[in-house]
């Protein structure tokens, strides 16, 4: 009885809410933009040397 409420649970409150946030948003940029010449990100700043990577 307890596995058929938390899945009944899960299935009207988890899974709705996955959905709806994948259609709101999208937080790793996955979606294809024809305009952009390359999807490569610059990244700015970062260790300045080796030790200070390491640290």
């Amino acid at each position: 009885m307890r596995n058929l409420l938390l899945s009944l649970v899960y299935f009207v409150l988890v899974v709705p809410a996955g959905l709806i946030s994948r259609v709101v948003r999208d937080p790793l940029s996955r979606r294809p933009d024809p305009a952009a010449d390359t999807y490569w990100v610059t990244v700015t700043g970062g260790p300045a040397s080796r030790q200070a990577a390491l640290r």
